[in-house]
């Protein structure tokens, strides 16, 4: 069974979803939204962007190092274009690899055209390799913000991705020459270094850039805005870095050869200060300024005493890299580490007052129940206490299955089970269920038909779940005699949208960003006197992420909420448009259950 797993970028990492028959690769977590949703020609164009980036790159590349007489380039940076090319759209991608490849070396280095064309598939196969094994390698909590993925990604795209390459183009070259081992090891190592240098320079703040990975943990504070202090800090490390590298060098001055290692200290304050983002992209800067000005005989490396002074700027770009991507990796597991104890207090401290009360109840009418029948009682009042048992059992029960579907979400156990589903008849399925929590609030139901109908693959029972959740939240946070709207519209790039609105009570601005987590409630004395334990709209949104979608929240305290539930064009079959658009008259009420 196809299990989708994709995410639109900044919704945070999906969850991982483990369904009855595996799949040997997983999907691809790292495709943008664009690419997800676009057909021949957007994967097109996206393959000539690549292959005019790699030769661009390539070329000025090449032409600075031949400039100084390296031949070939010391570090080759279309590397990282291909890194990141194969994360994004792998094999799809794979042909802009190959082509932005195979101009640069037809056009900047003119070997045999089968030379070239080994090179070039060599150098598609690699980046494309080591992408696949990085998926099956990702954990769910990202690849920069846990150790293991740290290490899962130096492992696939700075070892694995460039050796394949290495020896594609090794070979290549020895077609037709002469057999010498330690010649071809040699160029080998030469080749994969070169590789593995232009995929650490560049692909990691690619990535941030682009969204493809989190730069944050999950629960890690997230800081959009800068003060001044904290620009004028990257901008003075960026300007030293450049300045120290292109002034002359000062002959047998051994402390300012060991000067740039001191960058590790403010890129490590920017790394915690500021982001992964900000704090990688001055380790290309000063990657870049420390390989050219080295190269152009500039900066502390050049010093009599050195036989290779590049082999310093190597050592410098791995020592700046490791440590920006350990310590970002090292503090969001700590604080994840620190949120799960917070959400095992908030559970205690939620959870014992919902599971006491209809506990209480239960033994409490229990008892009445054996004490009035053994003194004779009349057994009409048994009825009574039978339907409180009843309420308080199926309160109870639904307040469990919310702990246990949020555990199964937390700890990636949930299994999706997908079958075709008819949107219009489970929506009317749902409304049956809430039909009597809405009435007795005097609170209309309604559809708005934009969609007449839509068949969707996702698991029932799951997709069920997170409409109900905001269904019964809706209801919930009503006022008496409000209205709660649920609208089926068209979404973006071929996917489906689902609405659910109310006229309530509405969430304060500052309170929606933490509404998706765990236990998390409204502190407002309006929301204090509604029954609830703040897992509806978690388990919804970890449910929506299990399949590729997202959800969003929007509210203005004192004219409602509107929930949005947006599912990606792989989860949808076949829709129906309305005949006549219903902005332009009123949503459908809900049917009565005798009239279905």
């Amino acid at each position: 069974m196809t299990r989708e797993r994709l995410t639109a970028r900044g919704t945070g990492v999906p969850l991982k979803v483990e369904a009855p028959a595996k799949d040997l690769i997983p999907a691809n977590p790292w495709i943008p939204a664009y690419l997800a949703g676009g057909g021949l020609r957007v994967w097109g164009i996206a393959n000539l962007v690549t292959a005019l980036a790699y030769f661009v790159l390539g070329f000025i590349v090449s032409r600075f190092f031949a400039a100084y007489g390296l031949f070939p380039a010391p570090i080759w940076l279309p590397t990282g274009i291909a890194t990141v090319a194969a994360m994004a759209g792998g094999l799809a991608l794979a042909p802009g690899i190959f082509l932005g490849s195979f101009l640069s070396n037809a056009l900047l280095f003119d070997p045999p055209l089968h030379v070239t064309t080994i090179i070039s598939l060599t150098n598609a196969l690699g980046p494309v390799a080591g992408a696949l094994l990085l998926r099956k390698l990702r954990p769910d909590r990202g690849l920069f913000t846990s150790f293991p993925g740290v290490i899962a990604f130096i492992v696939c795209t700075t070892f694995l991705s460039p050796a394949i390459s290495a020896a594609g183009g090794t070979l290549g070259m020895a077609i037709g020459q002469p057999l010498d081992l330690m010649e071809l090891y040699s160029r080998w190592v030469n080749w994969w270094l070169t590789d593995s240098g232009g995929t650490l320079y560049l692909a990691p703040a690619l990535i941030l850039w682009m969204g493809l990975e989190r730069e944050q943990g999950e629960h890690a504070p997230v800081k959009l805005v800068f003060d001044r202090r904290d620009l004028s800090v990257w901008a003075w490390v960026a300007t030293v870095s450049v300045v120290l590298f292109l002034t002359p060098p000062l002959r047998g001055s051994y402390i300012r050869t060991a000067f740039p290692f001191l960058l590790v200290v403010p890129l490590s304050w920017i790394a915690l200060r500021m982001s992964l983002r900000y704090a990688y992209s001055l380790v290309t800067l000063v990657s870049i300024a420390a390989t050219a000005g080295t190269v152009a005989g500039f900066g502390p490396f050049q010093n009599h005493g050195l036989a290779n002074p590049l082999q310093l700027v190597g050592v410098l770009v791995v020592l700046l890299a490791m440590n920006v991507l350990t310590i970002v990796s090292l503090v969001s597991e700590r604080a994840d580490a620190q949120n799960a104890n917070r959400v095992k207090s908030m559970f205690l401290a939620n959870t014992s007052h919902e599971l006491r009360t209809p506990l209480n109840a239960i033994i409490g009418f229990s008892s009445l129940i054996a004490s009035q029948a053994a003194r004779g009682a009349d057994a009409s009042k048994f009825e009574d206490y039978a339907n409180t048992i009843t309420a308080s059992g199926e309160h109870l029960l639904a307040l469990i299955n919310d702990l246990l579907d949020m555990s199964k979400l937390e700890a990636g156990r949930f299994d999706l089970v997908e079958e075709e589903v008819r949107l219009g008849e489970s929506i009317d399925d749902l409304f049956d269920l809430v039909r009597l929590q809405a009435n007795s609030k005097s609170i209309r139901l309604m559809f708005d038909r934009v969609v007449s109908d839509a068949t969707i693959r996702v698991d029932i029972r799951a997709f069920r779940q997170i409409l109900l959740n905001l269904l019964s939240n809706a209801i919930k946070f009503s006022n008496e005699n409000g209205r709660v709207v649920i609208a089926a519209l068209p979404g973006p790039a071929g996917g489906l949208s689902i609405q659910v609105s109310d006229n309530g009570i509405g969430i304060a601005a500052e309170a929606i960003e933490r509404i998706f987590k765990p236990f998390e409630r409204v502190q407002s004395e309006a929301v204090a006197k509604i029954e609830g334990t703040g897992l509806g709209l978690s388990i919804a949104s970890g449910l929506t992420a299990l399949h590729g979608g997202n959800i969003r929240l929007e509210s203005s305290v004192g004219l409602g909420t509107k929930v949005t539930v947006t599912l990606p064009a792989s989860r949808v079959i076949a829709i129906r448009m309305a005949e006549q658009p219903l902005s332009a008259s009123a949503p459908q009420m809900a049917p009565q259950a005798s009239g279905r």
